[in-house]
């Protein structure tokens, strides 16, 4: 029996790399995604770094799976 990495195939990693960006979407917080010219706050929010980081990896990921194949 012979073990396949799936990490190796580029429909697998364009599959987590469109799961990176809908998690990446769903931590922005409204700091980043407009509210904040509404509320005239600037406050650092965690989160909204992680769903930046999230976005940016999933951009990497998907560029890659296409010019893998």
């Amino acid at each position: 029996m012979t073990k396949e990495n799936l990490f190796k195939k580029p429909l697998v990693i364009g599959i987590i790399g469109i799961i990176a960006l809908l998690g990446g979407f769903y931590f922005l917080s409204n700091n980043i995604t407009g509210n904040v010219i509404l509320e005239n706050r600037t406050t650092f929010s965690s989160l909204s770094l992680i769903g930046s980081l999230l976005i940016a990896c999933s951009a990497v990921l998907i560029i890659y799976s296409i010019k893998k194949k």
